[in-house]
C-alpha cells in the first residue's frame, strides 16, 4: 500500500474530493474532484474523501472549527500513523492516543483541540472524523 500524500487545509486553499455517492460496482464512496473553500492548519492525506453531508466547519484560515468527516482507504495501522505522524509536523502537540477499532488521537495548538477519531470500514476504508474546537483552560483558582 501506498502511504496517504498530505494536502494542508491552508495556505491558499485546499483541494481534494468530495463525496458524490456510491459506487456499488466498486464497493466504495463514489468521489469527485472540487476545491473545498476551508481553509487551515491541519493536514489531510491527498486521498481523503470528505463526507460533505457529515461535515460542519465554521470560521476559515487557522482558526476554523467544526467537524470534518472522512474517508480514508488504506490499513487502519497506516491511517492512524499518518495522522499521528503528520499534525506534529502542523505544530499540533500530541496529547493523548489510543489504537484500536475505534483509535483516538487527541492534540492541542495555542488555544485550541483536535480529536482524530477513526474506526475502519467497509471495503478497506477508514471512517475518520476530525473536531476542532476551543481548547477547555481551568477556571483561574480564586484566594
Amino acid at each position: 500500500m501506498v502511504a496517504p500524500r498530505e494536502t494542508e487545509v491552508g495556505g491558499i486553499g485546499w483541494c481534494t474530493t468530495l463525496q458524490t455517492g456510491y459506487n456499488v460496482a466498486a464497493g466504495r464512496p463514489q468521489a469527485a474532484t472540487g476545491c473545498a473553500a476551508q481553509k487551515g492548519d491541519v493536514p489531510l492525506p491527498q486521498d481523503a474523501i470528505i463526507k460533505q453531508q457529515d461535515t460542519l466547519v465554521m470560521g476559515s484560515g487557522s482558526t476554523w472549527m467544526g467537524r470534518l468527516s472522512l474517508s480514508v482507504a488504506g490499513e487502519p495501522q497506516s491511517v492512524f500513523a499518518w495522522f499521528s505522524d503528520s499534525l506534529p509536523g502542523a505544530s499540533w502537540t500530541l496529547t493523548s492516543s489510543s489504537f484500536s477499532k475505534l483509535s483516538l488521537l487527541t492534540f492541542t495548538k495555542a488555544d485550541r483541540m483536535a480529536t482524530v477519531q477513526m474506526q475502519g470500514g467497509n471495503f478497506g476504508g477508514n471512517e475518520v472524523l476530525i473536531t476542532l474546537a476551543p481548547a477547555v483552560r481551568p477556571a483561574a483558582t480564586r484566594p
